[in-house]
């Protein structure tokens, strides 16, 4: 399978939290398998200024889609999350651009391989050599930072969250696990949510830390439609001292469900 390279940014929102959906999002793709992801970086705006800073990210993987297939799946990805395309180079939830695709170097109407502008825009060569240092362009053009001047890189964000971790495993990546979880659906959310927002505030007043996962109790969009579904996730360190707190919030508010308490 030829390697495809994707460029990744977002300036709206939990920036970290939509890099890890896009990911996923990726992942999941047909005839495709992520290789590579490389650490979100913190960059200045691109061409407008007048925005807040992005978090940009560069993935490899592996496809059999054509270059055609692959942008209309990276178009539908951008519109399940919610871009909108109201400013070119504009503010943007998530945006998705082919860089590199195995040899090809083609010009659509569509689309042009390599990405024209890859090796001005440092939000993407910096990414871009973390994951693939000796990196070239299909005419032996080396990849490098030396004119990579558009969007300069100001610091490292560190690594994309893995939402699918986020959501399928009860140990996350530096030690994070699940001390309660739960079903939110029309029938039980306003069952739920008072007890889950006490939680948060004796959380907070414990000083413990924490994290939702996938997202807030009384969110109600999920851009990719996972299921409606959450946990309370705090350092290993804190298990115990969570599972202590979340105990008397249900000894005082008896309808939180006690047979969904969390187990490692």
């Amino acid at each position: 399978m030829p390697t495809a390279y994707i460029a990744l940014g977002s300036n709206q929102g939990d920036r970290m939290l939509n890099l890890g959906r896009a990911v996923d999002a990726l992942s999941d793709l047909e005839d495709t398998r992520v290789t590579a992801v490389s650490h979100a970086y913190e960059s200045e705006p691109a061409y407008v200024q007048d925005q807040a800073l992005f978090a940009n990210a560069v993935v490899a993987m592996e496809t059999d889609l054509e270059s055609e297939q692959l942008l209309a799946y990276l178009q539908q990805i951008e519109d399940s999350m919610g871009r909108v395309r109201a400013e070119k180079n504009g503010p943007r939830l998530i945006d998705l651009d082919i860089l590199l695709l195995g040899d090809e170097d083609s010009h659509t109407p569509n689309l042009t391989i390599p990405h024209p502008r890859l090796l001005e825009r440092d939000f993407v060569v910096t990414p871009l050599l973390e994951i693939a240092p000796r990196i070239q362009l299909p005419d032996g053009t080396r990849v490098t930072r030396d004119n990579a001047t558009i969007g300069p890189v100001i610091g490292d964000l560190g690594p994309v969250p893995d939402v699918g971790a986020l959501h399928n495993d009860p140990v996350l990546p530096g030690e994070w696990v699940d001390v309660a979880d739960g079903t939110r659906d029309q029938d039980v959310v306003a069952g739920w949510d008072p007890q889950l927002m006490l939680v948060r505030e004796v959380m907070e007043q414990s000083e413990i830390p924490y994290r939702w996962d996938p997202y807030e109790p009384e969110s109600t969009t999920d851009p990719f439609g996972l299921p409606t579904q959450f946990r309370i996730l705090v350092p290993a360190s804190y298990r115990e001292h969570a599972l202590e707190v979340i105990a008397a919030v249900m000894a005082a508010e008896p309808q939180f469900p006690a047979d969904q308490m969390g187990e490692e």
